[in-house]
């Protein structure tokens, strides 16, 4: 585990309110839920990548990066599918194709000034999943002096809504470029 996702993880670990042990959520189960959130994040606000494929003779598939969503220019003229390149004819000999793409985050891609939104988007979907399961409850206690009992999911339901709302006036507001 890299030093940002541990920060990260405990970031996310205060939010909730989980700070006694023995905690309540995994570090791995936290870190899953960062990792979604970077992925929907994503969705909204991907970066730009550059890329490089060395195209050689005899061959007609090459595979794109795994952070690939859409190229943006210097594919025009192949076909993709999915995250794979095909050549109608292959190359007489080596040939280095270049392009520039849209891409998927990682956490450690996430501007700092964007990481306030991966908290929404994991206490929303936490606060959410607490509604919906209502398992597990008795005794927790979430950040802001939240406690779970049962005649307080209504609320618990409303702060969740509120988080997704949040969430996705800010993701979806323009900022200029992508980072």
């Amino acid at each position: 585990m890299t030093e940002k996702e541990q920060k990260l993880i405990a970031r996310l670990r205060n939010e909730v309110g989980d700070k006694e042990e023995p905690y309540r959520f995994l570090d791995d189960d936290l870190l899953d839920l960062l990792n979604e959130a970077v992925g929907d994040y994503s969705k909204h606000r991907p970066r730009v990548q550059r890329g490089k494929i060395t195209l050689l003779p005899d061959i007609t598939e090459y595979q794109l990066p795994d952070d690939y969503q859409t190229w943006i220019n210097g594919l025009t003229g192949y076909e993709i599918f999915d995250r794979t390149l095909f050549l109608s004819v292959p190359p007489v000999g080596n040939f280095d194709l270049t392009f520039t793409y849209l891409a998927d985050h990682t956490l450690e891609s996430i501007p700092d000034r964007d990481v306030s939104l991966l908290f929404d988007y994991s206490m929303w979907k936490l606060l959410d999943s607490i509604v919906q399961d209502g398992a597990e409850i008795s005794g927790l206690k979430l950040g802001k002096g939240l406690d779970i009992k049962f005649d307080n999911f209504d609320q618990i339901s409303t702060m969740a809504q509120q988080r997704q709302a949040r969430y996705m006036k800010l993701v979806t507001k323009p900022i200029g470029m992508w980072s």
